[in-house]
């Protein structure tokens, strides 16, 4: 696939796992305005899943604005307004009226997933893998605040059951003897999949359970029809996803409080 292409599938891949999860949250909100635009709402009280999202190449600000308006009404958790495109004076000044003066670049990485023995490398002693499913929603909860440093009632919901049942996602936990060493959860969509909730507890990090995980879901999600991979990047995960192949393709901006 050519850069553009792989972008845009890549994006509105993106978008369609974050509406699958409002969707699926009983306190959640998936409102869409046009392709590639929608006020979506977990309900946890993060501001980074709650919000106005906009993955269209060239967004207009008035629907942005208009979404914004209806958040502010309906959404009573932090809330974002995220944009695709470079930052514009139209969006800016909508997230100001908001009282949204933090603004925060997010990488949007790829990775396609093509051929065998392209994700060579051997895990950490011990390293074992296991898909738990929604009856192991707890577990994985537990490990996702362990392994964020979130609390518990946050993680409750991103890692819950409703998410665990859903047909496009797949949980992921990583394991040395009984203790969890590293989380994941793939989301698949538009004929990508999406690599979320990469986390190592504190005490474990350094050791490779990072790189390690996030190998074993790719071989997993390319064994199950994948050819493309994304996710958005922290700034501590850029190396450890460029050393498994992952390349920035574009910057997107939020804006909060």
């Amino acid at each position: 696939m050519e850069t553009l292409d792989v972008t845009e599938v890549a994006a509105h891949g993106w978008l369609e796992n974050v509406a699958a999860i409002a969707e699926a949250l009983p306190g959640g909100l998936c409102v869409r305005a046009e392709p590639g635009l929608a006020l979506l709402a977990s309900g946890a009280p993060l501001a980074s899943v709650n919000g106005v999202f906009d993955v269209r190449s060239a967004p207009g600000p008035g629907l942005i604005a208009d979404l914004a308006a209806h958040a502010a009404e309906q959404i009573d958790v932090p809330w974002c307004i995220q944009v695709r495109a470079e930052p514009d004076a139209g969006t800016a000044e909508t997230a100001a009226a908001h009282g949204m003066t933090t603004v925060v670049r997010t990488p949007l990485m790829v990775r396609e997933l093509t051929g065998r023995g392209t994700l060579d490398g051997r895990p950490p002693a011990g390293f074992a893998l296991r898909q738990p499913g929604p009856e192991d929603s707890a577990v994985f909860a537990t490990a996702l605040a362990a392994g964020f440093e979130a609390p518990a009632q946050v993680m409750s919901l991103l890692g819950g059951a409703e998410i665990l049942s859903l047909p496009c996602a797949t949980a992921y936990l990583a394991e040395v003897g009984d203790e969890v060493v590293a989380t994941g959860l793939a989301l698949r969509a538009e004929g990508c999949v999406g690599i979320f909730n990469i986390s190592v507890p504190p005490g474990r990090r350094r050791q490779g359970y990072g790189t390690a995980i996030t190998s074993a879901i790719l071989e997993a999600e390319r064994e199950r029809g994948a050819r493309l991979a994304y996710l958005l990047s922290s700034e501590k995960g850029l190396s450890v996803y460029a050393s498994l192949g992952f390349r920035t393709v574009e910057q997107w901006t939020r804006y909060t409080t």
